[in-house]
């Protein structure tokens, strides 16, 4: 367990435990807002949408992003389940950029109310995704 200065976060993909660690802060892209866990924060739950998780620890700070999935926090832990995790590195804008072309396109011949959101929830994933790269 972690003392009363750090917070423990674990970040579990569909394929493996990304990381398990001490730091001093995380913030994360909820859905309703980015928000910061410091240890003693009030357990919360939230969805989690497409952007950056940072971990901070002293001068030391690691971003990842986050295609979506779930946060828990209590007050000595943080536990992410995300559906996809990406590193800076990992991310090729061009890559993105054709996604979202494509993706565009075939929205063009889409009846369906609910293919089409569930296009653009794509499309703003991978626009997340080259914003995150850029920044």
């Amino acid at each position: 367990m972690a003392d009363q200065e750090k917070i423990e976060i674990d970040l579990v993909s569909p394929e493996k435990q990304v990381f398990s660690k001490v730091a001093d802060m995380v913030i994360v892209s909820g859905t309703e807002g980015d928000f910061g866990v410091l240890p003693g924060h009030a357990p919360i739950v939230s969805s989690i949408r497409p952007g950056a998780l940072e971990i901070q620890d002293s001068n030391n700070t690691e971003r990842f992003f986050l295609a979506g999935g779930i946060v828990e926090v209590l007050e000595d832990r943080v536990s992410i389940l995300a559906t996809e995790v990406f590193v800076q590195d990992d991310i090729q804008i061009e890559n993105c950029e054709s996604k979202i072309s494509e993706l565009t396109s075939e929205m063009q011949n889409m009846s369906s109310e609910e293919e089409k959101e569930n296009s653009q929830i794509q499309i703003e994933k991978y626009q997340a995704m080259i914003d995150f790269k850029n920044s």
